[in-house]
């Protein structure tokens, strides 16, 4: 059982950080420049496929990405055009640290099955590694990654009623959401004793979830900013 203390303290961070100013230096920026559903998912899914690392290289990469897609018409019309096509002859160069350009354009093309199969990218964890099996950046179906950028992919995708997330897909509820687990929200939820696993995999990103029900039974994945908030500010652990 989570001490009141703690939850106060998550639920603090998490009210103050889940606003629009938490926009514009995330990865969800690029989205947010859309209207339609189709941009928006399109863009979202590339974003979060390329958010790892360094946030300011892969800002910029992305940033000049989406410049490409707006010239082709956005980012749903760059897909199902197939406006990758014209960057074949770059296919070999590196794109960003263990993606190559190459695996860029499989991940357009993919896309684009997808989108002239279903119409949409709306679907849970396991259906979307099914769907990208063979990708790179994308985990197995049978990995034990805790699979961050889907999963925070997921969380702009489903979560409601958020100033920051979309809640454009309604068959997945935000009660099943598992929190985008990297090295930082790893980090602090070990110093708050969300978790004492020793890696950061799917079952650390599992059990630090259910710790967060205790807070959001309905949304566990608001925990997402009130990690992010505490890892800036690192206040006293109550």
């Amino acid at each position: 059982m989570m001490k009141k203390s703690l939850k106060q303290l998550l639920n603090d961070a998490a009210v103050q950080y889940e606003t629009a100013d938490f926009i514009g230096a995330d990865p969800i920026q690029f989205p947010h420049k859309y209207s339609s559903r189709e941009d928006i998912e399109v863009s979202a899914f590339i974003s979060a496929w390329m958010a790892y690392g360094s946030r300011k290289v892969f800002l910029n990469i992305l940033d000049n990405m989406h410049n490409t897609m707006n010239n082709a018409g956005g980012p749903y019309r760059f897909i199902v055009d197939k406006g990758y096509s014209s960057l074949k002859n770059s296919e070999n160069n590196t794109l960003y640290r263990f993606y190559k350009w190459s695996d860029f354009i499989s991940l357009a093309e993919r896309i684009r099955e997808v989108l002239l199969s279903n119409g949409t990218l709306e679907a849970d964890d396991m259906e979307l590694r099914k769907m990208f099996n063979g990708i790179n950046g994308i985990p197995l179906v049978c990995s034990t990654s805790a699979n961050k950028r889907l999963h925070m992919f997921l969380r702009w995708m489903v979560r409601v009623g958020s100033p920051v997330d979309f809640g454009l897909w309604s068959s997945i509820s935000p009660s099943n959401l598992i929190i985008p687990l990297d090295t930082h929200v790893y980090q602090e939820a070990l110093r708050l004793g969300l978790t004492n696993r020793k890696c950061a995999d799917i079952k650390t990103a599992t059990e630090i979830t259910d710790h967060l029900k205790e807070i959001w039974p309905d949304d566990p994945v608001r925990g997402d900013f009130a990690l992010y908030g505490i890892g800036i500010n690192k206040p006293i652990i109550p």
